[in-house]
């Protein structure tokens, strides 16, 4: 499996780069690691305006984003790790990432439809898309992601009467993975140790200016409008 490594935190261009190597990428399986600034990401077919709280999102400078996966709304910030995997139909799943994670030291598991759990809590949520004879695999890992700014962007039901109590559910049912993986001092060396393990021997993925300009204007006439983000539900 090739890897491609990807240091942007816009999360429109991620989403652009997503479809772009869904549609354009390498015959063989490819994956890559990124990370995003404060962000909620949207799911295909999600009304955003009851989702997502957007009056918060505005005021605290967080992006909104559209993915061309399925799936629920979800939280992004640094402290976030994101993971794609993309190729022929067939040669991707999630239980790469599940491999990988034992590997460094948790004891994860899928879980449910789209879940990946440690110790009956959820850690990540993944979605997959199926593009002619190809198919992206994407999702989250929690870290030290910001629970308290996670229930306010997304929204909670009957969010007044939860109060603190809504925090506190949410604690319960998801997990950041920091505390399960002690011997590694941040983030930065959670994903050097995830790359290392599925980089294997089949090298990097080289994305030529031409192919980044493709990306470019899919980031700029698609994932960063305001016809994606909220039109259809206008």
């Amino acid at each position: 499996m090739k890897y491609y490594i990807n240091t942007c935190t816009n999360p429109w261009r991620n989403m652009a780069f997503d479809e772009w190597c869904l549609q354009n990428g390498p015959d063989e399986a490819v994956f890559y690691l990124w990370r995003n600034e404060p962000s909620v990401i949207v799911g295909y077919n999600q009304d955003v305006y009851t989702q997502v709280n957007l009056d918060y999102l505005k005021a605290n400078g967080i992006k909104l984003a559209r993915r061309v996966t399925g799936g629920g709304a979800v939280y992004h910030d640094l402290q976030n790790l994101n993971y794609s995997f993309v190729g022929p139909i067939g040669s991707v799943h999630p239980s790469l990432f599940v491999e990988a994670l034992n590997k460094i030291g948790l004891n994860a598991a899928l879980s449910g439809r789209n879940d990946i759990f440690v110790d009956g809590r959820k850690i990540s949520g993944y979605a997959r898309r199926i593009w002619k004879t190809r198919e992206l695999v994407h999702g989250t890992l929690m870290y030290d992601v910001d629970i308290d700014t996670l229930t306010e962007a997304l929204n909670v039901p009957e969010r007044s009467k939860l109060a603190k109590k809504g925090v506190s559910s949410v604690r319960s049912r998801v997990a950041n993975v920091k505390d399960y993986l002690p011997q590694y001092k941040g983030l930065d060396d959670v994903q050097a140790a995830l790359q290392e393990f599925l980089a294997g021997e089949d090298g990097e993925l080289a994305v030529s200016e031409d192919q980044a300009r493709q990306v470019e204007e899919l980031f700029k006439d698609k994932f960063s409008t305001h016809d994606w983000l909220y039109g259809r539900f206008e």
